[in-house]
């Protein structure tokens, strides 16, 4: 029912192709004004025109960005609208957003410390402050009677949640929950920036797929993206807004800009140093949790309901008659910057810098000789001293010998050592401590200048009772040669691959195991990894998706692979040449025949980051060593295909 008459359509642009987080946006916003009594459209197919018609773009850098229409029509097509931006101001696309607000006589910005950033660069600005409205309500809202679990049953069974953007910032300070996390439930989901994300990306939730997934979960993390001045403690409402409507207990570092939610009222704010006890406080106070999931939706679903505020809005609108169509000559310069930035939806970026490309390559090429001739002279005196080459020797516990009796194993867990002495026993302990997993551990010692070897031994004899064998090699064999090995000796359906420095949390097998039960046709299967040492973070921490694994390797080794899929392609590649980057190839083989990995997202392993790695070395030649994968692999979507 209209509120009243003589009020102007409402048309809410967003790009068709664009980021589905600003599509959901558009839609609060369409659903907003309908409950106001307006006759409001969502809008992808078309430009704004001057029809009299009260023009609202949504993420304007996407929306006009993402067209092929010529500047001369943008230009016009953004005279006659009112920008809603929605990026953190210090980012590129807060920039980018600014050279579409030329000409618009107010611009729209969902947070207020992007209204100040907007009005510092000389617009007029106003903040539309986001609120519920009941279709984001998974529980209460339309049709929650209609949808699977949501007669009062719906469990909250994801104990936290993190949905953003990859950045160093943020891997580091989720990497401090992995030692407070891996016996609970969690959903880590993490994405790059590369391209808009529609949806089709694996991790990626929108709509009622993403308000499902806050009405399980107790918990969201907010992380700022990074420590730049102009977005440090930035709010981001959408994510905020989301999760209260679905009583999901935001904790979060301190933030501008939330106003009028009160911290430890609403949410929960807390020092990054603090974060890991404090949301262990949350998650164990069902109480508090309770109370503070109840006033924040209370909040944000009635007292900060987003109808009244695009009402307000539009009516601001109405009233001051603004007059579309003045460009000021001041600020024309910042729409040439929209074809210096992108031009055929691509970034146009200088060359990589990349000098002494020859002299580097001539010393990678040096340094893999010298590697091959120490291998040589090394198989020279196992030949002297064993009589071959290649021997093998062999050291089993009790268990081992019984278990070849009783049946195989549910995994085979292979570590690969090579100098790692100091650290092996953490990772064999680590891997014992596993729970609810019937497993037995293949160790390749790929010959050791330490005494990894017998301080591997002496472990053995401490763990008779576990299936443990070693495999010693007379000669170094090199990595992918040394796994090889290890899967010619194991006993399982499933292996899981292991360096000898790095970790599994006790929960980690079990839950890999039953995501390949889950999904008989995947491959293998990983979890994201607290990586610690050198450089916190995380590793494998995004879904398989081919077009972000031919952009760089996402996915560690630490992986549990089904034994039919190495069979199938003939174990590791043997390619001295590719040194460091043997998963890397794997996985690129596994894509180029069509199949895939299945990502667990929460943190079950760790990886230990060191100053140095093989990977150093590779990244001698990485240019050339890139260009022959792309020639190996020719079908995947490479980005400069």
């Amino acid at each position: 029912m209209m509120r009243e008459s003589g009020h102007r359509p409402v048309r809410v642009f967003v790009a068709r192709d664009g980021n589905g987080f600003m599509r959901d946006i558009a839609g609060w916003i369409v659903d907003a004004a309908a409950s106001e009594g307006r006759m409001a459209e969502l809008v992808d197919d078309r430009l704004p025109e001057p029809d009299g018609a009260i023009n609202l773009v949504v993420a304007p850098h996407e929306f006009f960005l993402l067209r092929d229409d010529d500047d001369a029509t943008i230009r016009a097509a953004a005279r006659c609208s009112i920008p809603i931006c929605t990026e953190q101001p210090g980012t590129p696309w807060f920039l980018l957003s600014l050279g579409f607000c030329v000409g618009s006589p107010l611009v729209v910005d969902i947070n207020a410390v992007g209204v100040e950033a907007i009005e510092r660069e000389g617009f007029r600005a106003r903040r539309l402050r986001l609120g519920g409205v009941p279709q984001m309500d998974y529980r209460n809202g339309p049709g929650a009677s209609l949808r699977p679990g949501t007669d009062g049953e719906l469990a909250r069974d994801i104990d936290v949640v993190f949905l953003g953007g990859s950045t160093a910032r943020r891997a580091a300070a989720l990497a401090r929950l992995g030692p407070v996390l891996w016996d609970r439930h969690s959903q880590l989901r993490m994405f790059t920036f590369s391209r808009p994300l529609t949806g089709d990306e694996p991790g990626i939730v929108f709509g009622d797929d993403k308000y499902r997934l806050l009405a399980r979960s107790k918990v969201l993390v907010n992380l700022h993206r990074s420590d730049e001045s102009d977005a440090d403690g930035y709010f981001e409402w959408a994510r905020m807004v989301e999760a209260m409507a679905n009583g999901c207990v935001v904790v979060t570092e301190a933030s501008l800009g939330h106003e009028p939610l009160v911290a430890g009222e609403h949410f929960v704010e807390t020092a990054l140093d603090d974060l890991p006890a404090e949301v262990l406080r949350v998650l164990d106070d069902d109480e508090r949790r309770g109370r503070i999931a109840a006033a924040a939706h209370r909040l944000v679903m009635d007292d900060l309901a987003l109808g009244p505020a695009v009402a307000d809005l539009l009516d601001l609108i109405e009233r001051e008659q603004f007059g579309f169509g003045a460009e000021p000559q001041g600020l024309r310069q910042r729409w040439a910057a929209r074809r210096a930035i992108v031009r055929g939806h691509k970034p146009l970026l200088l060359p990589v810098f990349a000098p002494y490309r020859s002299q580097r390559r001539s010393v990678y090429d040096l340094l893999l000789a010298e590697i091959a001739h120490r291998r040589e002279l090394g198989r020279l005196r196992a030949l002297l001293e064993h009589g071959e080459g290649d021997h093998v020797g062999q050291h089993a516990t009790a268990a081992w010998e019984r278990k070849s009796s009783d049946g195989a194993p549910e995994v085979s867990v292979v570590v690969t050592l090579f100098n790692y002495a100091d650290v092996v026993i953490e990772t064999l302990d680590s891997i014992v401590a596993s729970t609810d997993v019937d497993l037995e551990i293949v160790i390749v010692d790929d010959h050791s200048s330490d005494d990894g070897v017998a301080t591997v031994k002496r472990w053995m004899a401490a763990h008779e009772d576990v299936a443990v064998l070693v495999l010693t090699c007379g000669a170094n064999r090199g990595l992918t040669r040394a796994r090889n090995l290890a899967i010619e000796h194991i006993r399982s359906d499933l292996v899981m691959m292991m360096d000898a420095d790095n970790l599994v949390y006790p929960t980690c097998l079990r839950r890999l195991v039953d995501a390949l039960a889950a999904d008989p046709e995947a491959a293998f299967a990983y979890s994201t990894l607290e990586a610690f040492g050198a450089e916190p973070g995380l590793r494998s921490a995004q879904g398989w998706h081919v077009p972000w694994l031919c952009e760089a390797n996402y996915i560690d080794a630490q992986a549990m692979l089904r034994r039919s899929t190495l069979e199938r392609h003939d174990g590791y590649r043997v390619d001295d040449t590719m040194y460091g980057w043997e998963d890397w190839d794997l996985w690129l083989r596994v894509a180029a025949a069509g199949e895939y990995g299945v990502h667990v997202p929460e943190m079950l392993g760790r990886y230990r980051t060191q100053p140095a790695s093989m990977v150093s070395l590779t990244n001698l030649a990485a240019d050339d060593l890139r260009a022959d994968l792309v020639e190996r692999y020719p079908s995947l979507p490479w980005p400069d295909a």
